[in-house]
């Protein structure tokens, strides 16, 4: 494997203030990282940007910008959502070590990202849902108060010390689908199910995320997503042969 992270993106989720952003990119600096993309940002060129981003400069006005997550991680084959909380919803939980090895696993011709949310609230539950791993920093305390750049830096450490290791890693399959590929069939399985007059116990949408755990403990590629798809085509052929509507 190439020692190269160019591979790797760090996004940024609706960042508050353009000092962090500057620090981050910093941070990215000393660990090999160069790709940074920010989600609705303030002014990532602003004074305050400058003077924190000291020596990464490059990296700072180089950033893509964008307005939403789901853009930031349109051709992302892998997407690491990092959260300092606890959630009911998402309790398959990894430390940086697991994640790195996961992105580090990529084959060269394809995207992974970590992305870290807001600084006061983090990623919501449905920013998440956009990640296939999720990710937590261990602490010594239980609500531990890491800014952004200290997290990426940790993250970036870790990057850079496994990239640069003597054992190299075994790419993953070089067909893995991507995240837009991977929504696609997300949204044709709600819909076959709608067709059919599926209904779950639970929610709707908290049955959905119980289908992405299921997936996303799958290095899914593109025939395994085009299997799902023929598998639910017949599920649409079904219901349009014998009239159903979906309330029955």
């Amino acid at each position: 494997m190439s020692d190269s992270l160019d591979h790797i993106r760090i996004v940024l989720v609706e960042p508050k203030e353009p000092g962090n952003i500057g620090a981050v990119a910093r941070a990215m600096k000393n660990t090999g990282l160069s790709r940074l993309y920010l989600v609705n940002p303030p002014d990532h060129t602003s004074g305050a940007a400058r003077a924190m981003a000291h020596g990464s400069g490059d990296i700072l006005y180089g950033a893509t910008v964008v307005s939403s997550l789901s853009a930031a991680l349109e051709d992302v084959s892998l997407a690491v959502g990092t959260s300092h909380r606890k959630r009911r919803e998402f309790d398959i939980v990894h430390p940086p070590s697991v994640a790195v090895d996961k992105l580090l696993s990529l084959p060269a011709n394809h995207t992974g990202a970590l992305v870290f949310g807001r600084e006061e609230n983090g990623l919501t539950n449905d920013e998440i849902q956009l990640c296939q791993m999720i990710s937590r920093i261990p602490s010594a305390v239980r609500y531990p108060s890491l800014n952004l750049s200290q997290a990426t830096l940790i993250y970036g450490y870790e990057l850079f010390r496994a990239a640069h290791c003597e054992t190299p890693y075994k790419p993953s399959s070089s067909d893995l689908a991507n995240r837009r590929e991977l929504e696609s069939m997300y949204e044709h399985m709600q819909s076959a199910l709608d067709k059919l007059g599926f209904v779950s116990r639970h929610r709707p949408q908290t049955f959905i995320r119980s289908i992405r755990r299921i997936f996303n403990r799958i290095d899914m590629e593109h025939r395994d997503v085009a299997t799902v798809h023929r598998i639910f085509r017949q599920i649409d052929r079904f219901v349009a042969r014998h009239g159903l509507d979906g309330d029955r």
